[in-house]
């Protein structure tokens, strides 16, 4: 038996005993991904409540709420009789909008005066607002097109004529990438490749970091008959397999779920995720080397990898970050794997487009593995740097 078939055998007896670590490495990650993937499987928002104060109470009102109750994703409720009622529900997110009908708006639409309804949104939840007004003023617009081709129709102008006339522009949005836009696609395949980066760094700075809070660590390199690149592949050989074992599940069934979202290289995405993995693991091994403590270590990658995703630009853009969270983006390996999520997998973008992440991913790999192995061999394996928990 080979030294590091010793040492691989040495940590898989300690995965048996420790039932807790057991769970870290083969239990939690996919408990959190089907977590994380049902609370968007809806793919979009839906059935949010939207309140109508019709103080009008005239046919067209009527028609108007008609369309605007038909609008997809929002449902719409008539059991507020005046907006004060109504803003004292939408502070309480009983609802989170108010669309109000004035008085006389019949009167205005048939004198052809400028009629206006009044939508007012609780932009505390963006997500929320912004679905609630481009669905209900898309209605709003189609009625308001409908209302002015009758008048012109009552002129004797034909009804193509006539649309030319009441709408004289326009726009021809085709969305891309992501054409639903499903939240699924959005957020949760984003969301769970985060998991995958601190997950990856928990593992390694919790299997490196107990053997020198317990004072074992002479013991773990002597398994590997005084290697310590034996002992350090041995140690997260493990981790790395199940880690990209659950990615490569992940991959698979995103394709399956969503194909029409993903036109990109499957297998290359797998890769790139794997190449993210083991970045964050080597700067995990990094972090714990440096500071040779189980409960430091953890606490520091902790804060590192933990609020990746906020920093990534998936949900807020990047460019549009201080410079400081920028720079705190562009050492987070989450936030360069992203880029090739959106580019090649989503994209379909050739393979060159997102070679300049994939190099930094790799140079991030090179630096930390070569740190991490300077730090460990050089204060590691001293008695001085065990104990601390």
């Amino acid at each position: 038996m080979t030294t590091f078939t010793v040492s691989v055998k040495r940590e898989l007896k300690h995965l048996q005993q420790d039932k807790g670590d057991l769970f870290l490495c083969l239990g939690m990650m996919p408990l959190l991904c089907i977590f994380i993937w049902w609370i968007f499987s809806a793919g979009q928002p839906d059935s949010l409540p939207v309140a109508l104060v019709d103080n009008d109470q005239t046919m067209t009102s009527r028609q108007l709420s008609r369309l605007a109750d038909a609008a997809p994703g929002i449902s719409l409720t008539k059991k507020y009789i005046n907006s004060s009622t109504a803003i004292d529900a939408l502070r309480t997110r009983d609802i989170y909008a108010v669309l109000v009908i004035p008085k006389g708006f019949e009167n205005e639409v048939l004198t052809g005066s400028p009629a206006k309804v009044v939508l007012q949104l609780n932009s505390q939840y963006s997500t929320y607002s912004s679905t609630i007004e481009r669905h209900l003023t898309g209605a709003i617009l189609t009625v308001g097109a409908g209302i002015g081709i009758e008048r012109l129709k009552m002129q004797g102008i034909f009804i193509d004529e006539g649309l030319s006339i009441a709408v004289p522009i326009n726009v021809n949005a085709t969305p891309l990438f992501n054409e639903g836009p499903s939240y699924e696609v959005f957020l949760a395949a984003t969301l769970i490749p985060a998991l995958f980066q601190v997950l990856a760094m928990i593992l390694v700075v919790s299997a490196i970091g107990r053997e020198l809070r317990d004072g074992t660590a002479a013991k773990w390199l002597i398994a590997a008959n005084r290697s310590l690149f034996k002992a350090l592949i041995a140690k997260v050989l493990p981790y790395f397999i199940v880690l990209n074992f659950y990615a490569l599940l992940f991959i698979l069934f995103f394709q399956q779920l969503v194909p029409e979202s993903y036109s990109g290289n499957s297998l290359i995405t797998w890769l790139t995720i794997v190449l993210m993995n083991s970045t964050a693991m080597t700067i995990g091994i990094m972090i714990v080397a440096a500071t040779r403590n189980f409960r430091m270590g953890l606490s520091l990658a902790g804060f590192y990898s933990a609020p990746a995703f906020a920093y990534s630009g998936q949900a807020f853009p990047l460019v549009s970050m201080p410079d400081a969270a920028q720079y705190w983006a562009s050492i987070l390996p989450l936030t360069h794997w992203l880029k090739v999520y959106n580019q090649l997998w989503v994209g379909g973008a050739p393979l060159n487009v997102v070679i300049q992440p994939v190099l930094i991913m790799l140079a991030m790999l090179i630096v930390s593995s070569v740190v991490a192995f300077w730090l460990l061999s050089s204060f590691a394996f001293k008695p001085r740097s065990w104990g601390a928990r």
